[in-house]
């Protein structure tokens, strides 16, 4: 049988029970243990005489704390719409001060209620900065209560378009403005009615006149930069008879230049073309500038009254005229190459063997090193008949036929590949030709030298072949003019060209050779005198430099007048030849009127 005691527990809804008997091992049990916070204190002097609490203190504890509770949900709670006949009470406010030790003996933050009055003015600026009608009204957090607006579940204000006006029914005008519409139409006509969004923007908003010169990034010397409205053309009449006055000034100038035309060829006819210039340059020339080019630096009103006012830049800081001297930069002259260059030791034949002997020598010993080095194989030897009996002595004496043959035969084949090299080395005829080609071009980018040749006679046609096929392989250009009275020969080409060409025609060509192919002079009987034979003769009239070619090639020319001669050496800027050839006389010539 269980022999302890079981303890029961306190009557805290106030019945009358038997008086607890204080058990000595439970208190000893405990001891040490400090008092629950739930009872009172010793200092309490109804508790001093009993420690457990009657059932009239624990009720009076109980109200004490749902008082304090209630307090509390009253402070959180919003106040309610009381009837105005019923008295209304002040609510109790309970002060941070009073509640301050209340909460603190129940567990709860002092700072609760400071917290929650932080949280209900921020949520009221939220609300009152969006002004959104689906959430919770302001006005219940600012405590003024609207009664006549409707509510809906949750306490939550109902749609705009769901408000009653003052009379208690459906504002109908309200609930269609608020009401979405389409944004597209069905018919034509209502789609031009119905305004964009964009032409409702624009004229929600009013007319804003910018002023760019308050723009803080304006610049004025810019000017007036706003965009100019474009202005719509207009149609122009021609007025009348604008086109008969161009067409009529039309015809008066081609008048004028045909009869200009005219001139000139009469002009030509007459010869007197150097003497008459029928140009508007001739007739009009002109006139000077008012300030030359030079000056405008000098003058800063770009006239010459500044210099009787004194306001010439001269004596300036900035002016162009200073003491010092300017030295222009030295320009080379178009037709000096500067000196030739020098001209290579002229050896005698010994001194040429020297050399040679030397250079085959040191050519030797480079092919030496190489074959010591192992890079070479080395030579067979190089036996002939004259060394034959020393080169290979038992051989040579065992069997001297056999060894003559076969040195024979190794004499041939160095004979066959020396005249096989030699063959590879020689220029075909296309390289012949590019090789002399390329030479002329050479000698023609030195200079460019000029000769003028007279000739009393040019009729002969071995001498016209002679003429224009050496001119032809010398890659010369100029012109033979024939003309009754002389013939005029200009070449024109390199140093070395003309060289060659000169000896030509003043030593090779045999200008007292009349003959004519398939003349018979001896076999022809004439009783009539013959005419005395002019004497023929070539003379080097002129030799120069010269800038630049004035032929493009070398061509024969019959001018049988004179006029038709300058006027072709006009062309090509050549018409002081015929002038130097016309007053050039030389013994054996007759002397020519011009």
């Amino acid at each position: 049988m269980d022999q302890r005691k079981r303890s029961r527990p306190a009557n805290v809804f106030g019945e009358e029970d038997e008086p607890t008997v204080k058990n000595e091992p439970d208190v000893k049990k405990f001891k040490g243990v400090g008092t629950p916070s739930f009872l009172p204190t010793p200092t309490d002097p109804s508790t001093m005489s009993n420690s457990a609490p009657r059932p009239e203190q624990i009720k009076a504890m109980i109200a004490a704390k749902k008082a304090q509770l209630e307090a509390m949900a009253a402070s959180f709670r919003p106040p309610q719409a009381r009837p105005s006949s019923a008295p209304i009470r002040p609510p109790v406010v309970t002060t941070p001060a009073q509640l301050q030790p209340n909460l603190t003996s129940v567990g709860i933050d002092p700072d609760l209620p400071r917290k929650i009055q932080e949280a209900k003015e921020m949520v009221r600026a939220n609300l009152a900065a969006k002004a959104n009608p689906y959430l919770p009204s302001t006005s219940t957090l600012s405590k003024s209560d609207d009664s006549s607006k409707a509510k809906g579940g949750l306490r939550v204000e109902a749609h705009p378009a769901l408000l009653m006006d003052q009379s208690g029914k459906l504002d109908l005008k309200r609930t269609a403005a608020l009401t979405p519409k389409p944004n597209f139409a069905t018919v034509k006509a209502n789609q031009r009615a119905a305004p964009t969004a964009k032409q409702e923007q624009k004229v929600s908003t009013p007319e804003q006149t910018t002023d760019v010169t308050q723009n803080p990034y304006f610049d004025p010397r810019a000017g007036n930069i706003a965009p100019q409205r474009r202005v719509r053309k207009r149609f122009k009449f021609v007025p009348k008879g604008k086109y008969e006055a161009l067409g009529n000034q039309m015809r008066a100038q081609a008048k004028l230049e045909k009869l200009k035309s005219e001139i000139a060829e009469s002009v030509k006819k007459a010869g007197m073309e150097a003497e008459l210039d029928s140009s508007d340059k001739a007739i009009k020339r002109d006139p000077p500038p008012a300030l030359e080019w030079w000056d405008l630096p000098l003058l800063p009103n770009k006239t010459y009254d500044d210099i009787d006012a004194g306001l010439t830049k001269i004596d300036d800081e900035d002016s162009l005229v200073t003491w010092f001297v300017q030295h222009p930069v030295p320009i080379k002259p178009p037709g000096d190459n500067g000196p030739p260059p020098p001209k290579p030791l002229i050896l005698t034949k010994k001194e040429q063997k020297k050399l040679r002997k030397q250079r085959r020598l040191e050519l030797q010993k480079e092919k030496q090193d190489k074959i010591r080095l192992g890079l070479l194989p080395p030579d067979q030897p190089k036996v002939k008949l004259s060394n034959l009996m020393r080169v290979l002595t038992n051989d040579a004496i065992q069997d001297p036929t056999m060894v003559e043959a076969k040195v024979r035969k190794e004499m041939q084949k160095r004979q066959e590949t020396h005249l096989k090299a030699n063959e590879e080395r020689k220029l075909t005829d296309e390289q012949k030709k590019e090789k002399r080609i390329k030479k002329l071009e050479d000698d023609a980018e030195k200079a460019t030298i000029a000769c003028v040749f007279k000739v009393n006679d040019l009729s002969h046609p071995k001498m016209k072949f002679k003429v224009d096929t050496n001119a032809q392989q010398l890659k010369l250009t100029g012109t033979v003019i024939i003309n009754p009275n002389f013939t005029l020969v200009i070449v024109e080409g390199g140093p070395k060209a003309t060289k060659y060409y000169k000896k030509l025609m003043l030593r090779r060509i045999d200008w007292s050779d009349t003959t004519r192919l398939g003349e018979a002079s001896n076999d022809q009987d004439t009783d009539e005198p013959m005419k005395p034979v002019k004497e023929n003769k070539c003379s080097l009239i002129w030799e120069g430099e010269v800038k630049e070619r004035g032929f493009k090639g070398f061509w024969f020319k019959t001018c049988p007048t004179e006029k038709m001669a300058r006027d072709y050496l006009k062309k090509h800027k050549g018409e002081h030849y015929w002038d130097l050839a016309s007053k050039y006389v030389d013994d054996g010539f007759e002397t020519i009127s011009v």
